[in-house]
């Protein structure tokens, strides 16, 4: 092991940033690709990759073949980046803890750099990447056309990179923070790439430029977890503050309502301006990771239920607003 040390950000040029961002960009075309070789297909698969997967659905087979791909395609061209910065590479994906299956997918030397999620979220130092192969997989499953491939890259313990990839509609979208570690959002980027035009839209300057809409004209994305019923019952329970519902102070006091049951779907769409705000309070970190970054990089603000920044220094699952700066403060007053 590499010995890291803070303030890598100061040893990382302008090309080394895009660099990193276009490994990003290729590695998710490369899991959104891969994810779509198994979008609304039949069983039965080969047996091999039955028992490979044990009880696992089409849908978590494509997660697992399109995390592969991302992984792959990371390490082709991050690996070097980081030999020439002398620091460590590590990876997280949401289904990299079936390790036997990648373990027997991988060459031993990429398989290394597969953290444990309390191992991941534990280190500080180098170049980490968290990894979505598809973030919405009870869309995939359906043939619901709402998903995408996501990946968030961490220089030292900020997260500064992310590029998310949309196979239904060949979208591409990418954020950069590569400002000092006390002012990340300094020369910021954010873009929005049509694969089959090449055609780009500067989500900064569109940003800047958008009709700042009051809260009753903005749309709310909301995501109502199938896991955790409590905290369902968080959300659709009479508040303290209120006589309703948040859902229902939400729905009454907004455009209106929307769940995309994708959470990256729907913080691309904050950082569109198609939505002022997303709404989740509880997600794992690799849901929010690429999202958050895109939105900051937006002008947007992105913290948990209680104002706090997002906190990447445990696998714990959080809560999480992500919310146009203009709208942000309303959203609080109603929680």
């Amino acid at each position: 092991m590499k010995a890291s040390k803070f303030m890598l950000n100061e040893d990382i040029h302008h090309n080394t940033w895009h660099a990193f961002q276009q490994a990003l960009i290729q590695a998710v075309i490369a899991g959104g690709t891969t994810a779509m070789q198994f979008y609304q297909q039949p069983m039965p698969w080969p047996s091999e990759e039955k028992q490979a997967a044990v009880s696992k659905n089409p849908s978590t087979l494509a997660d697992l073949q399109a995390t592969l791909s991302i992984v792959h395609v990371l390490d082709n061209y991050i690996s070097p980046i980081c030999e020439h910065l002398a620091c460590d590479f590590f990876c997280l994906g949401e289904e990299t803890h079936y390790r036997n299956w990648f373990q027997n997918k991988l060459p031993p030397l990429i398989f290394q750099k597969i953290l444990s999620s309390s191992q991941f979220f534990n280190q500080t130092k180098g170049i980490r990447v968290i990894i979505d192969g598809i973030d919405g997989t009870g869309n995939f499953i359906r043939g619901i056309p709402l998903f995408c491939s996501a990946a968030a890259l961490f220089v030292d313990d900020q997260v500064r990179i992310s590029a998310m990839y949309d196979p239904i509609h060949h979208v591409v979208y990418s954020a950069l923070l590569p400002g000092d570690r006390d002012n990340i959002c300094t020369g910021a980027e954010a873009w929005e790439c049509q694969i089959t035009t090449n055609q780009r839209i500067d989500l900064v300057k569109k940003a800047d430029t958008d009709e700042k809409k009051s809260l009753d004209q903005e749309g709310i994305g909301v995501h109502l977890t199938r896991n955790h019923p409590e905290k369902v019952h968080e959300f659709l329970k009479q508040s303290p503050n209120h006589s309703r519902s948040i859902l229902e102070h939400l729905s009454n006091i907004s455009g209106g309502i929307y769940a995309f049951n994708s959470g990256l779907i729907a913080m691309i769409d904050v950082a569109r301006g198609s939505l002022g705000a997303y709404l989740n309070n509880t997600t794992h970190l690799w849901d929010i990771a690429a999202g958050e970054v895109l939105i900051r990089a937006c002008g947007g603000k992105v913290t948990d239920f209680n104002t706090h920044p997002i906190s990447y220094a445990s696998q714990n699952r959080i809560s999480v607003i992500a919310a146009r700066q203009h709208v942000y403060d309303e959203i609080i007053n109603i929680l």
